[in-house]
């Protein structure tokens, strides 16, 4: 018994997948890189004033949360693509990680 997915199926997902989802992890993950970073510059720079200190490190940490977030919203996202066999853009060639999920 074929359990693939049928190929419109399959073609429509992976351009939801290309065109839409992957650009809005990748804008997410790069809005909590800068909130991570607006934290550390607030962190270092506020060495006299333990508020100010105190509110930087709460961006870094919320940065950090949201940094992890995105990664596992992509890296799910990919385990479910490559599950149902559906080929939308693989992960970047030049990552090591391709030549282990090309198999599947």
């Amino acid at each position: 018994m074929d359990n693939s997915v049928p190929p419109g199926v399959q073609d429509f997902m992976a351009g939801i997948t290309d065109q839409i989802i992957n650009p809005i992890v990748g804008i997410i993950f790069a809005l909590a890189l800068v909130y991570f970073l607006y934290g550390l510059v607030s962190f270092i720079f506020s060495a006299g004033n333990e508020q100010k200190r105190a509110d930087g490190k709460q961006h870094m940490v919320w940065g950090t949360i949201g940094m992890t977030i995105m990664v596992s919203v992509f890296g799910l996202l990919q385990l479910v693509l490559f599950t149902f066999s559906i080929q939308g853009d693989k992960l970047p060639a030049e990552l090591p990680l391709n030549s282990v999920f090309q198999d599947f």
